[in-house]
C-alpha cells in the first residue's frame, strides 16, 4: 500500500504515473455566483463525520503553509523549529502585563500566540462557510483606482479524511483531534524534531478569545515538514476531494462582498471588538479598508 505521504522524490512523478498509482488531484472549482458558491459549500454537513472546514485566501495562488514558514530568509525545519521555541519563550515572558492571569499551559499559549498574530505552525480554518468568504474577499489586494487585482479562493477540507490519512498507520478512524489527545504529543511546542510528527494535522482549536469563538475558529497544526497541505495531499494517499479549492474571479469579489455584509456577515462579527466595529464603520462610509 502506498503510504499517506510521500519522500520529496515522488513529487517529481508524472501526471501518468499519478494515474497509475491513483493518487488525488486537487479539484478546483471556479464560480461565476453566489448562489454557485452555496451550492459546493451545502455539501457533506449532514454530520461530525461529513463536516467541512473553510479557509479564505485573498489571492487564489497563495499555498497551505502557516505562518511561522514564511520568514523571509531562515527555510530549513529545524532553525525554524528552534525559532518557535525562542518565540514561544518571549512571548510567555513579555505577555505578562497584557494577561489577565499567568499562562502556562503551552497549548493555550499557542494558540494565543496566533490569535495575536505571532508567527506559528498553526494555519487558521473555520466551520463556516460565510466567515471563510468574508476573509477572502476582504483581504483581497485592490490597484488604486479599486479594481481587483487576483483572483480569491476558499479551501475547502474534510478533516476526518485528512486525520485517518495522516495516521493511517495506526488505524486512526476519527474526525478532528482536541490538544489533549496523546496522538498529537508529537506536534506538541519544544518537541525535538525527530520526535515530531511529518505533516500537518486538523486541531480542534483552544477557544481562549472572543475573536475565536466568532468566526468559528479550528486548525491545521504542522509537524516538521515544510511542504504545503496542497502539495502533501496531491502526493499522497488521501481519499479524492479530502482538499479541494473554489477559485472566485477577481470581477465578481466586489459583488460577493456587498452581499456577504447585506446578509449581516460584516467586519463587527468577524471581529467583535473595536477594531471590527471601526472596519465595519470605515467600509460603511467608504473608507479604504
Amino acid at each position: 500500500m502506498i503510504s499517506c505521504y510521500m519522500s520529496n522524490f515522488t513529487t517529481v512523478i508524472t501526471n501518468n504515473i499519478k494515474e497509475i498509482i491513483d493518487l488525488p488531484t486537487l479539484t478546483t472549482i471556479r464560480i461565476n455566483s453566489f448562489q454557485e458558491f452555496l451550492n459546493h459549500v451545502d455539501q457533506g454537513q449532514n454530520s461530525v463525520e461529513s463536516s467541512l472546514w473553510f479557509r479564505g485566501a485573498g489571492k487564489s495562488s497563495y499555498s497551505l503553509s502557516p505562518s511561522l514558514h514564511r520568514h523571509t530568509n531562515v527555510t530549513d525545519s529545524g532553525s525554524l523549529l528552534e525559532y518557535e521555541k525562542k518565540l514561544l519563550t518571549r512571548f510567555k515572558e513579555r505577555s505578562v502585563p497584557y494577561l489577565q492571569h499567568r499562562i502556562d499551559d503551552v497549548w493555550e499559549l499557542l494558540f494565543l500566540m496566533q490569535h495575536h498574530g505571532m508567527p506559528t505552525r498553526l494555519l487558521d480554518w473555520t466551520e463556516n462557510p460565510f466567515i471563510s468568504l468574508f476573509f477572502a474577499l476582504s483581504s483581497a489586494e485592490k490597484s488604486p483606482n479599486g479594481e481587483y487585482l487576483d483572483d480569491a479562493a476558499v479551501w475547502l477540507l474534510s478533516p476526518p479524511k485528512w486525520n485517518q490519512c495522516v495516521f493511517s498507520n495506526i488505524s486512526y478512524r476519527g474526525g478532528a483531534m482536541s490538544p489533549s489527545d496523546t496522538t498529537v504529543n508529537s506536534y506538541q511546542p519544544n518537541t525535538e524534531a525527530q520526535l515530531m510528527h511529518e505533516h500537518p494535522v486538523a486541531i480542534l482549536g483552544i477557544h481562549n478569545s472572543p475573536r475565536i469563538v466568532a468566526q468559528r475558529g479550528s486548525f491545521c497544526l504542522f509537524g516538521k515538514s515544510l511542504i504545503p497541505m496542497e502539495t502533501i495531499y496531491e502526493n499522497g494517499n488521501f481519499e479524492q476531494d479530502t482538499l479541494k479549492k473554489i477559485e472566485i474571479p477577481s470581477s465578481i469579489i466586489g459583488d460577493l462582498l456587498d452581499k456577504l455584509v447585506w446578509m449581516g456577515i460584516t467586519d463587527s462579527v468577524v471581529y467583535p471588538d473595536l477594531e471590527g466595529l471601526a472596519k465595519e464603520t470605515k467600509r460603511l462610509f467608504g473608507f479604504g479598508v
